[in-house]
C-alpha cells in the first residue's frame, strides 16, 4: 500500500512540474468549459441530499468517493478571506490538473483520518495560495459534508520532498501543493506547500452551499 502511495505522490508532483511553465489560450477556455458544465452538475449533486457530515463525524466519504470518476469534479475548494474557489477533481495527471485542482489518489477524501492530498497550476486553480496566511480557513465542500481546515503552516520545499503528502494516521489535515517561485517563467524548482488541521466541530449544513 504504501508503494502504491509513493508511485502515486512521485507521479503527482512531476505532473505538477511538467505544467508549470503556464497555459495556453485552449487550455484556459478548456479549464472554462470544465468549471462550467461540472460546476452545474455538482451543484445538482449537492442539492440531492443533505449535507451531514463534519471535520470531527466518524470517517465517512461515501458519497464522495462515489462521485471520485476520472473527469468528474467531487468537490469544491474555498478560501473564504479572498474570495477565490475551484473546483476539486480526482487524480494528479495533466488532463485533471489544467482544468482542476487534483487530489492525490490513495489519499483520504474530506471526512476521513488522514493527511487529505491536493495539488494545482500556480498560474490557475491555486493562483491564491501565493496569498495565503497562517490561521486562514480552507473550506471543502464535498456531497458528504462541508469541512474546514485552519493552515498550520507554509513551506518551500525541494521538488522530491513527497513526505508532505505522506499519511499522518488518524490526524486529519489538509495538504495543498503547487509549484514555485509563482512568478516563474518556465518549469518552477521548487513546490510551495500549505498545510492546514482540521477545524474540530467545522460546521455542517443541510443547505445546499451555492456557488462563486
Amino acid at each position: 500500500m504504501r508503494r502504491r502511495w509513493l508511485r502515486a505522490a512521485r507521479h503527482g508532483l512531476l505532473a505538477v512540474a511538467l505544467a508549470c511553465s503556464g497555459t495556453c489560450a485552449l487550455a484556459y477556455l478548456r479549464a472554462a468549459r470544465f468549471t462550467r458544465v461540472e460546476g452545474d452538475r455538482l451543484a445538482s449533486v449537492l442539492a440531492g441530499g443533505e449535507l451531514q457530515a463534519s471535520s470531527s463525524s466518524p470517517a465517512t466519504a461515501g458519497r464522495t468517493r462515489a462521485e471520485a470518476r476520472p473527469g468528474r469534479a467531487w468537490g469544491r475548494f474555498d478560501l473564504p478571506r479572498l474570495g477565490f474557489s475551484a473546483l476539486v477533481a480526482e487524480g494528479v495527471d495533466d488532463a485533471t490538473l489544467g482544468v482542476a485542482i487534483g487530489h492525490f489518489p490513495g489519499t483520504p477524501f474530506p471526512g476521513e483520518p488522514g493527511n487529505v492530498a491536493l495539488a494545482g497550476h500556480r498560474d490557475t486553480v491555486f493562483r491564491a495560495l501565493d496569498e495565503v496566511l497562517p490561521e486562514d480557513l480552507l473550506r471543502l465542500v464535498t456531497p458528504d459534508g462541508t469541512f474546514e481546515y485552519r493552515v498550520q503552516w507554509l513551506a518551500i520545499v525541494d521538488p522530491g520532498r513527497t513526505d508532505v503528502v505522506a499519511p499522518t494516521d488518524d490526524e486529519r489535515v489538509l495538504t495543498l501543493v503547487t509549484c514555485y517561485p509563482f512568478g516563474y517563467v518556465g518549469n518552477a524548482p521548487l513546490r510551495y506547500v500549505v498545510r492546514a488541521r482540521s477545524v474540530e466541530g467545522a460546521y455542517a449544513t443541510s443547505s445546499t452551499p451555492g456557488k462563486k
